[in-house]
């Protein structure tokens, strides 16, 4: 997907403030992983494709500096609600605030979204 220079310009600052350096990931595109449940891994497809559909950049499967893993990190500034997206299957919100929350940088605590993998989805959860 092509994005404008500023556009660009906002997802290479948050590549350089918030990803490990040994993670070499890439902006829309979708990865999974093979230890999420296949209705985590869907869903997170489904995000993925909203979020591409709205031309927001995204990238997911990210290695935070921080040390966590999001299920889907959006730069800062595209969507209302946050940038650090968790598709909750397994996984409950509780989970999230004892195991990740604090490990986030203060530039990132209090942005993310939560999307739940056993109910339906609808795009308007993002925004």
């Amino acid at each position: 997907m092509k994005h404008s220079s500023k556009t660009r310009k906002v997802m290479n600052d948050f590549v350089r403030e918030h990803l490990d350096p040994s993670f070499r990931g890439h902006w829309d595109m979708i990865r999974l992983s093979r230890a999420n449940t296949p209705a985590h891994n869907l869903r997170v497809c489904e995000v993925a494709i909203s979020l591409m559909e709205a031309g927001i950049p995204f990238m997911t499967e990210a290695r935070l500096k921080c040390g966590t893993r999001p299920d889907i990190v959006v730069p800062d500034g595209f969507l209302p609600s946050g940038c650090y997206i968790e598709v909750l299957f397994s996984e409950t919100k509780e989970d999230f605030f004892n195991k990740k929350a604090d490990k986030l940088p203060a530039s990132l605590r209090g942005k993310w979204v939560f999307i739940d993998a056993k109910a339906p989805f609808e795009p308007k959860m993002l925004w």
